[in-house]
């Protein structure tokens, strides 16, 4: 569904999506080692409710915001769930070898 908009609107707002990703993935990425990964978990959770709600608004700015939103969802679930696996295994793992 377009809401109206021409492709050129659209591209840019597939293009601030990809954008703030790039962006805020190196931004993020570092802020779940120093505030917690559990926390980065639960704020992806919240992040993309977020997000899924600007959908439903036929506002640019409201969708624009969404895929900044978006970004920054798609940066903590690349980095936050993995990461937060990994230093789990490795806590369980070490309690094992005495």
């Amino acid at each position: 569904m377009t809401y109206g908009y021409g492709k050129g609107e659209i591209g840019q707002l597939f293009i601030e999506g990809f954008g703030s990703s790039m962006l805020f993935g190196t931004i993020f990425g570092s802020l779940a080692d120093k505030w917690g990964r559990k926390r980065a978990c639960v704020t992806y959770c919240i992040t993309y409710i977020l997000t899924c709600i600007t959908k439903h608004s036929h506002q640019y700015k409201v969708l624009m915001l969404g895929r900044i939103l978006g970004g920054i969802a798609t940066s903590l679930l690349f980095s936050a769930f993995e990461s937060w696996l990994v230093a789990e295994h490795n806590k369980v793992k070490g309690s094992y070898l005495y």
